[in-house]
């Protein structure tokens, strides 16, 4: 008998991972335009939450207009259910606990995380191409941050001409940046900042201030992918007239049905494994 799978809220990429799933699961879903009414489902064997999972203390469901509090999501599990998503905090894995529910982060399947990456540097190229009036071949294209979405952003974007620095507080992660080909500098860095055509932040907390931001080219690009709070202030940006973008959650942008299948096989791979952790 297969098993019973809902997957509730999120944006079009969780359509597809449902459509996905289905080859698998009987696949049930809430929080989408066409979604029907999940009052008569008898309680998931598996909750697929939203890929991210919250919006404040809600279910992050932008495709609906109901709000869906986050902990009474878990009241559509049967006990000892598997649940799938992301951004947990410690209450909410508490309550998990005495639910009994065993317990998968998307954040920490890392072939879904760099796959993830890839498709976000995919989409701030399209962005980039689209926002500014120059080639990015010859441009001159500053990156904060050096984790997995930032390494992917340098490597799309070096691969078509951009001339790429790095910036990061990290030794190692500027020493690891060198040895790509890319120049490393700290955060900060007036020459860098003002030599920059585009700059893409992927740190997710204040880096771009009034004082970063004015030592920049009045035609620069920022494309700010960090998650809350992101790391550029915004109200700055408008007022010295430089041109800034937030982009979080790409993937469901620019790559829905690819995103989306990526995410039900990270969910097919641990059922079929047994990787959920209680």
């Amino acid at each position: 008998m297969r098993k019973k799978l809902l997957v509730i809220g999120g944006d079009r990429r969780m359509e597809y991972a449902a459509e996905r799933l289905s080859a698998a699961f009987d696949v049930y879903t809430c929080g989408f335009l066409n979604s029907p009414p999940i009052w008569d489902l008898k309680q998931a064997d598996i909750l697929v939450l939203p890929y991210p999972s919250f919006s404040g203390e809600y279910l992050n469901m932008p495709l609906s207009e109901r709000k869906i509090p986050a902990v009474s999501a878990l009241d559509l599990l049967r006990y000892g259910g598997t649940l799938f998503g992301c951004g947990f905090d410690s209450g909410f894995l508490s309550y998990c606990s005495e639910r009994c529910a065993k317990v998968f982060d998307f954040f920490e399947d890392e072939e879904l995380t760099l796959r993830n990456a890839v498709l976000t540097a995919e989409g701030a190229v399209e962005i980039i191409l689209r926002e500014t009036d120059f080639s990015v071949n010859g441009s001159k294209i500053m990156i904060l941050g050096f984790g997995r979405v930032g390494k992917a952003c340098a490597r799309a974007l070096s691969s078509l001409g951009a001339e790429i620095t790095v910036s990061a507080r990290s030794p190692e992660a500027r020493e690891e940046a060198e040895k790509r080909g890319y120049r490393a500098t700290l955060p900060g860095d007036e020459k860098a900042l003002r030599a920059a055509d585009s700059i893409i932040n992927s740190i997710p907390t204040p880096v771009l201030g009034r004082d970063e931001l004015s030592l920049l080219k009045k035609d620069a690009f920022i494309l700010d992918l960090a998650s809350k709070p992101y790391g550029t202030d915004f109200v700055a940006a408008k007022e010295l007239g430089i041109k800034a973008e937030i982009a979080p959650g790409l993937p469901g942008k620019t790559a829905p049905k690819t995103a989306g299948y990526l995410i039900a096989e990270s969910v097919i791979k641990a059922v079929e494994g047994g990787d959920c952790v209680g």
